[in-house]
């Protein structure tokens, strides 16, 4: 299959309309998906129903027109504001919605952020000489077939395309007219959730994608404390990658070495964190540096098609590159690879696929 686009303009209403009513099936899949695994970690279905329209007021005091574009996604999906509030605030809602009793019961995580592996090449080592950045992104199964790509076209910011979950006016990577690109890797620290007023993760998202400059790019990451741990891994056409390594309060700078950078799910600069996500998934420790070793095993220039088979890596089985499902884990619970993007910041195009890589195609988008 191939990821559905969705080509977004006019109103922050009217592009929300648009996303609820072509993606409505699809909204309410991703709300049940989000609903049970809540549930599985501990919170009742009135917790939840509660916490998801608190965050309804507070996304709309961070960003009326944010919420005002969550409001047409509601009206055109026909589901109340409060469940298209809860995917919004997925990310923070699950430092509130998960318990250890439940999880221990369960015998699920706490919390386990959604994993990733993810890369940066410098046009210097790439057989097109462009930049090119990358990742797979792992998180629950429910959500296969359930994301899309948004083209979201405007006067008032620059252009971007994003790949979000259906029924996220966000979402989680992708680049805008001005090249500027962006992977995100879930990270868990000590702290994590502790102050929950900042910024949303999604804003921030989509606060890159509108920026004309890296400059302003990186001031949406760095200018204010975040509410959890996030690894942020921004480019820009001409050559410029850095991976940025972010708790709450505390952030670090990663540069390529010989034109690559990798990342996956743990700190590899450990100074003031206190890094939790080796204890839930370990498999971040061997993902990273097997990823630069697979990339780097090709002596020529790094094309869309070495890369591509470095993204279909099965090693450690089932937690590797390229992630399945373990038959273990609870159905709610369970992860895959449920997307793996490759991203030409010079020519503005991504391959993407609507599954695992392994088993789906890459299919072209443009901006």
């Amino acid at each position: 299959m191939t990821v559905k686009i969705l080509d977004l303009t006019g109103t922050p209403y009217e592009r929300g309309l648009q996303h609820g009513s072509a993606l409505e099936q699809n909204i309410a899949a991703n709300i049940q998906t989000y609903r049970n695994r809540f549930l599985l970690g501990g919170a009742s279905a009135d917790r939840i129903d509660t916490e998801a329209r608190n965050w309804s007021e507070k996304l709309q005091q961070h960003d009326a027109e944010y919420f005002e574009e969550m409001t047409g996604i509601a009206d055109g999906a026909n589901v109340d504001i409060a469940e298209i509030s809860m995917l919004n605030a997925r990310y923070e809602l699950s430092y509130t919605l998960y318990t250890t009793e439940a999880a221990a019961a369960n015998n699920v995580p706490s919390h386990e952020p959604e994993g990733c592996t993810a890369f940066g090449i410098q046009p210097e080592y790439t057989s097109n000489g462009h930049t090119i950045i990358g990742q797979n992104w792992d998180w629950l199964e429910g959500l296969l077939g359930n994301i899309c790509l948004l083209r979201v076209r405007s006067d008032e910011h620059p252009d971007y395309m994003l790949l979000t979950q259906a029924g996220i006016v966000s979402g989680m990577f992708g680049f805008n007219e001005h090249g500027i690109g962006l992977c995100v890797n879930g990270l868990s620290s000590k702290g994590d959730g502790e102050e929950l007023h900042h910024r949303p993760f999604h804003m921030r998202v989509r606060d890159i994608m509108r920026s004309t400059t890296l400059f302003d790019a990186l001031k949406v990451i760095f200018a204010t404390d975040r509410v959890c741990s996030t690894n942020w891994l921004i480019a820009q056409k001409g050559g410029e990658v850095l991976d940025i390594e972010s708790s709450g309060k505390v952030t670090h700078t990663l540069y390529p070495a010989d034109g690559l950078i990798t990342h996956g799910n743990h700190f590899i600069n450990r100074t003031g964190i206190e890094s939790d996500f080796e204890r839930i998934a370990p498999c971040s420790l061997y993902r990273t540096p097997r990823l630069d070793r697979l990339i780097r095993q090709n002596s020529q220039k790094w094309d869309m098609d070495h890369l591509k088979d470095c993204l279909k890596d099965s090693f450690g089985f089932p937690k590797a590159i390229c992630r399945y499902a373990n038959p273990n884990d609870p159905i709610e619970a369970r992860t895959v690879t449920v997307t793996s993007v490759i991203m030409d910041l010079d020519n503005l195009s991504m391959e993407i696929t609507d599954g695992p890589p392994d088993t789906a195609a890459y299919s072209s988008f443009s901006l």
